[in-house]
């Protein structure tokens, strides 16, 4: 790993942990070990250095949302394919998901929150067409900002993480019935 890419780690975590507002520049010098200006060579702003934190976890984003646009999830297996996508998404961005789910009145000023806003209404619109009505995408919504929050918390609060293969069917399972998108359901069109 390099001195960049632990930059950028160490700062999604204490973006994640602390929240924007409250994680500075220097915090994050502190906490990977180097100087506020080796993290500005890198990154001249707290808002760029955000953005490139963010970006990996937003481009897979993209990559599910558009495969959703683009599949309409009218099949059971592109039902599936979706929780299966977006259950591994979380799990494998759970510190990204965190920080956009807990930060969204900063969107005004940083790009990336402002591209996960955008993404996260076009997979609202998707899922809007195979829902039966708009409490299913508030309990989405509850689901994902649920999940994430366990999935970080655990860290924080010192408890044992689940079993990875437990906690991805555990997630599957339930983003399955909260949007009643199981395989041998029939899609719900509009």
């Amino acid at each position: 790993m390099t001195h960049k890419e632990d930059i950028l780690n160490i700062a999604r975590d204490r973006f994640a942990h602390q929240g924007i507002p409250a994680t500075s520049v220097q915090d994050i010098a502190d906490h990977s070990g180097t100087s506020k200006a080796n993290v500005l060579y890198h990154f001249s702003t707290k808002e760029l250095l955000l953005d490139a934190a963010l970006a990996p976890a937003l481009d897979a984003l993209e990559a599910i949302v558009a495969g959703a646009q683009q599949t309409l999830l009218s099949r059971s297996s592109d039902r599936q394919a979706f929780v299966d996508a977006f259950v591994d998404f979380l799990l494998a961005h759970r510190m990204s998901v965190q920080i956009v789910v807990s930060h969204p009145y900063l969107a005004d000023s940083a790009q990336s929150l402002q591209r996960a806003q955008a993404l996260m209404h076009r997979l609202a619109s998707v899922l809007a067409d195979h829902t039966a009505d708009e409490t299913e995408l508030t309990r989405f919504g509850i689901a994902v900002s649920g999940a994430t929050y366990a999935l970080v918390s655990g860290g924080i609060l010192g408890i044992e993480p689940m079993d990875p293969d437990k906690l991805r069917t555990l997630l599957r399972d339930f983003l399955q019935s909260t949007l009643h998108l199981d395989a041998s359901a029939p899609a719900v069109v509009s």
